[in-house]
């Protein structure tokens, strides 16, 4: 009896610790996950600046050393994933600019960094194609996302 009284106590344990990482752990630990991709060699990048009434401004950079540094730019975010719930609550979606790039890598692997608005440049929703990665919205800890850097960036080597 006092085995069974045991093993349930270790188990609540183990589903309580579960519990709290998933539900508030996990969203207090700086997480980056486009870090571990900041050594991939051959990169694109595209930018859409997407305009309230339905109109989109695309570029895309050519440069390898352009890519380079917008690769580096977003390596170095300093980010923290949130709650999908939390993320739609800070989001002002009526009559607002938004900024959504994608990353590729080896032509096949993409990294969708989408939901950058300009009302709230400090949350964004990073997603891929490759296995295993975390998807999610993270918020930018001790900054804030300086579009204009990447847009003007991307826009000076495109001729």
């Amino acid at each position: 009896m006092k085995k069974i009284k045991y093993l349930a106590f270790g188990i609540s344990i183990v589903l309580l610790s579960f519990y709290l990482y998933k539900n508030f752990i996990y969203f207090s630990i700086p997480f980056n996950p486009i870090k571990e991709y900041a050594s991939e060699s051959k990169i694109d990048f595209f930018m859409t600046k997407n305009i309230p009434d339905g109109e989109g401004i695309n570029t895309k950079c050519k440069d390898t050393n352009t890519c380079d540094l917008v690769l580096e730019y977003f390596s170095d975010l300093k980010l923290v994933p949130i709650k999908d719930k939390a993320a739609y609550e800070m989001f002002k979606y009526e009559n607002s600019t938004f900024y959504t790039g994608m990353l590729t890598f080896n032509e096949s692997d993409k990294i969708l960094i989408s939901d950058i608005s300009i009302d709230s440049p400090n949350i964004l929703h990073i997603s891929s194609s490759i296995d295993g990665f975390k998807s999610g919205y993270y918020k930018i800890v001790d900054s804030t996302f300086d579009y204009n850097y990447i847009y003007n960036l991307i826009s000076e080597t495109e001729t």
